[in-house]
């Protein structure tokens, strides 16, 4: 077994991974550690001849999270290919070999069952069509046709009869054109390992060890593919964290997690509850939310030094809010060396596009996370989809490779950049394609269906700005500073939260939100908004707080301005922070969890030129010398020879 598998995890966490049971629920508190703990407990049951890594099935909710996770696997020794993606796509890859080995021919998934739900409705859909788009996807995920939900959903909506309708309508739509959706793919894994004992054991051979990611996310046909790959077999770990449980509108069930017991007769669990990201003025802000909701909050305590306090802005409107929010992020610039360490986070779409335009206004780079794929990756999607084989499809890929990107003597005109935004498109779908190849794929109807269900171009790219999103996006995600705007009743909880179980999840999704920030917090509210006058959020009242009546003064910004350009004038702080921005971009960390401003200074003050020296500084400490201190004291070295450099005239 590797030693260094269990190096850096405090003492519950090395009980996760090491627990000998192979019935096994870890409850994860926001920011313990979660996924460093799934990752290990594999790779600590497969270095220990208790899981065959050739055997092994780790499962998501998203295909990023399965791509991580396969990192991180890899550099913790596991060179088998394990099984590691979300629900649909492993479920997509059974079925093919099956659909193979039978003489089906392979259906066309569609990943986007809104647009079958709008052809349904047609003209009379009105302002319907996301409410009985929400209804089917609850009652998919629980396996219901229109008889069912009539009886299932009649304290659910007015509408019950309408959407019952709209869900035979649909089953009818996709027997007509020859499609399938993702759930389908789901109930038919149900249904083949029911039907075809043949289908069961070769499923049950392939996939013997199961750990579940983000297990609080469930829904009851997921848990029942689950048990049907697990074919009554305790070798299960599920990995999550019940209070962050926000997809129940969606039909995810996070009792599973909560009482795993019931569902797992004999399973053992282990509870982190040491939080590592957040510091205790966030950590308690967050419990705080959480607990008006009906379930008792978790005993979550965090491992940081103490930071500032929350702030609470309030404005007059939702445009001063929207610009209170621009300053806000220039204000925490000043703490940060990456506008990408900042996040803007509402609760809902409509929030977004006033924010994001006095962004634009005042040249404060930014992005907008979880928008779909640009146009020309679609279209080069829907090229190599018409590849019949996989020879085909693998001389596309090297085609798309070959392609030149702009010229020495190209001008600078839309037409130029529109070829190189098509060529760049090409290579991304390329990388894509060799990605299904290896997985086993061999035509491009099956590329296109695997596209659907992996989703493999919707991540983000990383240009630096401030990132703008809804609290359901930032899921799994973390930043060093976080503003939280539209922090109103009506917005927060949100006014379509009618029920109990409704407004705890309400509750949760903000608790989520708090959770994304490691060290600075500020929440926004508007005291009137689109002409209505609005109250601050109840779930707020109460709180570990600093108040504030408006955004920085312009007095403020200059000061801060005259303080950045003063911090950047020294060559040797500049190099400095140089070392430490590339350190903390390879480590995929803060910044100052490399090395606290404080330190950055003493460092500089003395300006040690070599590593006795620099161990003599007060704050650095031999975790940062050993395996950095070459680099700091070279960093110094260029910064005294700017220093002494003239000035170019």
């Amino acid at each position: 077994m590797r030693n260094d598998l269990l190096t850096g995890l405090d003492e519950r966490q090395r009980a996760a991974v090491t627990n000998p049971a192979p019935l096994l629920a870890v409850i994860a508190g926001a920011g313990s550690g979660k996924t460093s703990v799934l990752t290990r407990r594999v790779a600590h049951r497969c270095a220990t001849d208790l899981a065959d890594p050739r055997h092994v099935a780790v499962l998501t909710f998203t295909r990023q999270a399965a791509v991580e996770l396969r990192r991180r696997m890899r550099t913790l020794g596991i060179d088998e290919p394990i099984v590691a993606g979300t629900f649909h796509s492993v479920a997509l890859s059974l079925l093919r070999q099956h659909w193979d080995d039978t003489g089906r021919r392979h259906p066309t998934v569609v990943g986007d069952r809104g647009r079958l739900i709008a052809e349904i409705l047609g003209a009379k859909r009105g302002g319907r069509l996301g409410e009985i788009s929400s209804e089917v996807d609850w009652a998919r995920a629980r396996m219901l046709n229109g008889e069912s939900y009539r009886r299932a959903a009649r304290n659910r909506t007015a509408h019950v009869d309408d959407i019952a309708r709209a869900l035979d309508e649909l089953n009818e739509l996709k027997r007509r054109k020859g499609v399938v959706d993702l759930d389908d793919l789901l109930e038919s894994v149900v249904d083949a390992t029911r039907r075809s004992s043949d289908f069961a054991a070769s499923m049950r051979w392939k996939l013997r060890h199961f750990f579940v990611d983000e297990a609080q996310d469930l829904n009851p046909l997921q848990l029942a593919v689950l048990d049907a790959w697990r074919g009554g077999r305790d070798d299960l770990t599920l990995v999550g964290d019940p209070s962050q449980a926000i997809y129940g509108f969606n039909g995810a069930d996070s009792e599973v997690l909560r009482s795993p017991e019931v569902h797992f007769p004999g399973i053992e669990v282990v509870r982190l509850d040491t939080n590592y990201r957040c510091t205790p003025q966030i950590v308690a802000t967050g419990l705080h939310v959480l607990a008006s909701a009906s379930s008792d909050p978790p005993e979550l305590v965090s491992a940081r030094p103490d930071g500032p306090d929350p702030t609470f802005v309030a404005f007059a409107d939702d445009a001063a809010e929207a610009a209170g929010v621009a300053d806000l992020a220039i204000d925490l610039k000043r703490h940060s060396e990456r506008w990408r360490d900042i996040a803007i986070l509402v609760r809902t779409n409509a929030q977004i596009a006033p924010i994001a335009a006095v962004l634009e206004r005042r040249g404060i780079p930014h992005r907008i996370l979880g928008a779909a794929a640009a146009d020309p990756v679609q279209a080069a999607v829907r090229e190599a989809g018409e590849q019949p084989h996989s020879s085909g499809l693998a001389s596309w890929s090297m085609e798309a490779r070959l392609s030149p990107v702009g010229s020495d003597d190209a001008s600078d005109n839309a037409s130029d950049d529109a070829s190189d935004d098509a060529v760049s498109a090409r290579r991304r779908v390329a990388d894509a394609v060799d990605e299904f190849l290896a997985e086993g794929g061999r035509d491009g109807l099956s590329f296109m269906a695997w596209v659907r269900t992996t989703r493999p171009f919707q991540s983000d790219d990383t240009s630096d700005g401030v990132q703008l999103l809804t609290f359901h996006a930032a899921k799994g995600r973390e930043w060093w500073g976080v503003i939280v705007a539209g922090c109103d009743k009506g917005l927060l909880p949100h006014s379509s939260a009618r029920t109990p179980p409704e407004i705890d999840e309400e509750i949760r999704l903000a608790y989520v939100a708090i959770t994304r920030a490691a060290d600075r917090l500020v929440f926004t509210h508007s005291r009137s908004r689109r002409g209505r006058a609005t109250t601050a959020s109840p779930l707020l009242d109460g709180r570990p707080r600093t108040e504030a009546d408006a955004g920085p003064s312009e007095s403020v910004l200059r000061d801060i301005e005259d303080r950045r350009r003063r911090r950047d004038v020294d060559p040797l702080i500049d190099e400095l922070r140089r070392w430490r921005s590339a350190t903390a971009t390879v480590a995929g960390v803060h910044p100052e969890f490399v090395c606290s401003d404080q330190v950055l200074s003493a460092i500089a003050e003395v300006a040690p030129l070599d590593l006795a020296a620099l161990g003599e500084v007060p704050g650095v400490e031999r975790s940062l010398i050993e395996p950095a201190g070459p680099r700091i004291v070279a960093a110094i070295s260029r910064g005294l020879e700017r220093r002494a450099a003239p000035e170019p005239r």
